[in-house]
């Protein structure tokens, strides 16, 4: 199974289309701030969650909720406004503004990760690209044994 979260209008073919508001294309309503999400363990090849961290109250819920339902080796594929873009800033919803090293809490071998991941969720997602590109930081990370 692959899940689009907050998919907002842009339901996309072959996957489950997640969103907190029900609408055209929205396969499961459900707040991604809430846990646990309704999909048993492991049971998730990929996730994509484009232009939602932003606006996630709860990004460790998220975080580990997304590291839960993956099988390991499934992917987890995001993309966020960079800080530095105007645009991250022009939402009223966004509630975070996430740099390259955000998503280092849940990264081995990051500073970050090894002063806070237990306090983050105590999960770890290997990293497969992380890359600051038009405005935008696309992440994507591996999910762990």
């Amino acid at each position: 199974m692959q899940l689009n979260l907050g998919c907002g209008s842009q339901a996309m073919a072959g996957f489950v289309n997640v969103d907190a508001v029900k609408q055209d294309g929205v396969d499961v309503v459900h707040d991604l701030d809430v846990g646990p999400w309704p999909w048993d363990d492991g049971t998730v090849t990929q996730i994509q969650a484009i232009d939602v961290f932003e606006h996630v109250a709860a990004p460790i819920v998220f975080m580990t909720e997304a590291h839960r339902v993956l099988e390991i080796g499934g992917m987890l594929c995001m993309k966020t406004p960079h800080y530095k873009c105007r645009d991250a800033y022009t939402d009223p919803t966004h509630r975070r503004f996430p740099t390259e090293h955000t998503w280092d809490y849940w990264i081995p071998g990051t500073a970050l990760f090894e002063r806070n991941n237990a306090a983050y969720g105590g999960v770890s997602f290997d990293m497969v690209r992380r890359e600051v590109y038009n405005g935008a930081i696309i992440i994507q990370l591996l999910k762990k044994p």
